[in-house]
This record gives C-alpha cells, structure tokens and sequence, in this order.
C-alpha cells in the first residue's frame, strides 16, 4: 500500500496518458471513416456526371445527324421540284439568274459556294 501511495500521481498520468492516447486513435480512425465516405460519395458522384455527359453528348450527336438528314431530304425534294416544274428546262434570262443568286449568296451557308464568290458585294 506504501508503494500505491508514493505512486499514486505516476499511475494517474500514465492512466490520463493511456486514455488520452487511445482517445486520439478513436478520434483518428472516425476521422479516417468520413474521408473514406466522402471520397466515395464524391466518386460515386463524378461517375454519374460522367455518364451523364456521355449520354448528352451521344443525343446531341443523334439529333445533330437526325437534323442533317431532314436538311438533306428538304435539299433533295427541292431539287426534284425545280428540275420537275413546268418550264425547269427554258433559259432564264442571266440578269434574273445573277439576281437569284445574289439574293441566296446573302445567307451564311451559302457565302463560300463557288457561285457565291463571283460576286463580290452579293
């Protein structure tokens, strides 16, 4: 009992120190726990971004060549409709030829045709 006395203060800070201790381990591996859960929340997260990005970009590319196909098929019956039309295989006077293809060289899509670039201010 003599010696639990004269070491009373030593055997409680080396208890304080244990617990102390044990409580930074505790501390440390919840700590742990919630970065583990927020890096695969975050994970978890970008994956779904990136799926969904994904199937953005293939509907953009699907509508993108759905839109082309409609503009073709307009380009395609107007042609026939023209080549069709009463009249399709008489001359046009030039003057109202170059008129028609001012008045078209004016939009953007058409600027850079080889038609467009005769004139200079269409």
């Amino acid at each position: 009992m003599d010696w639990l006395a004269r070491n009373a203060v030593k055997v409680i800070v080396v208890l304080l120190v244990i617990v102390a201790v044990a409580g930074l381990l505790v501390a440390r591996s919840c700590s742990a726990e919630r970065t583990a859960k927020t890096s695969e929340k975050v994970a978890t997260g970008q994956a779904g971004a990136v799926a969904a990005s994904g199937k953005d970009a293939v509907e953009t590319v699907g509508n993108r060549s759905a839109s082309d196909t409609a503009a073709d098929t307009v380009t395609r019956e107007n042609a026939d409709a023209i080549d069709k039309a009463p009249g399709a295989n008489v001359a046009v006077d030039p003057a109202v030829r170059d008129a028609g293809l001012r008045s078209l060289c004016r939009r953007a899509s058409y600027r850079s045709n080889s038609k467009c670039v005769q004139f200079v201010n269409p």
